[in-house]
């Protein structure tokens, strides 16, 4: 989340974040940054609340990102995240044991749980991101892309490989997503009508 809040504000958007994960992770990066590393806020929001109290702290205008913790863990705060999100992005490894994961949540039906408890009465529009894709890899991403898509999941074409770039990222560690995947997933959310400015 830290890359992708990045990548909208540097193409233009207001960003704030939201690190709704018990971890703290992103928030401990955020309150260790060098100055104007991280030209936005980002509030610590892991409470099941989360949908009575983040809204009030998102100013009009800007795109909120929520770090989310793994919901086989958290479903009280995941549930909460989704009653308010407008986006849900479910981030898998293009490996078969967490596709496994995804099936025996099960992903879909706890989305799903979440509809009645919407203002709106539907569900979150949701994609999926294959992340940590090992850079040479090109069949095992291709076959989980295809068993996700049987499945019913809608499954963004941009893939965060698994580079260093990216796992080094922690405290203090400036970020400039310009020219990066995470970029690359912003002009594709625009062309697929998923934000704009």
């Amino acid at each position: 989340m830290a890359w992708l809040l990045h990548a909208l504000h540097e193409r233009g958007y207001q960003v704030t974040g939201f690190d709704a994960d018990e971890s703290e992770q992103l928030y401990r990066w955020w309150e260790a940054r060098p100055d104007g590393s991280y030209p936005f806020e980002v509030h610590k929001a892991a409470s099941s609340r989360f949908h009575a109290e983040a809204p009030a702290l998102l100013p009009a205008g800007h795109v909120g990102g929520v770090d989310c913790g793994h919901l086989e863990n958290h479903a009280g705060i995941g549930w909460s995240v989704l009653r308010v999100a407008d986006l849900a992005i479910v981030a898998c490894a293009a490996t078969n044991s967490d596709v496994e994961r995804m099936d025996e949540l099960p992903m879909d039906f706890f989305i799903n749980q979440v509809i009645p408890k919407r203002s709106d009465g539907r569900a979150p529009e949701t994609w999926v991101l294959l992340c940590r894709v090992q850079p040479s890899s090109v069949t095992a991403p291709r076959g989980i892309r295809k068993s996700l898509v049987d499945d019913g999941w809608n499954v963004f074409r941009t893939e965060i490989p698994a580079i260093q770039q990216y796992s080094s990222t922690g405290e203090g560690t400036p970020i400039r997503a310009a020219g990066s995947h995470f970029d690359a997933l912003v002009t594709e959310m625009e062309e697929r009508g998923l934000i704009s400015k």
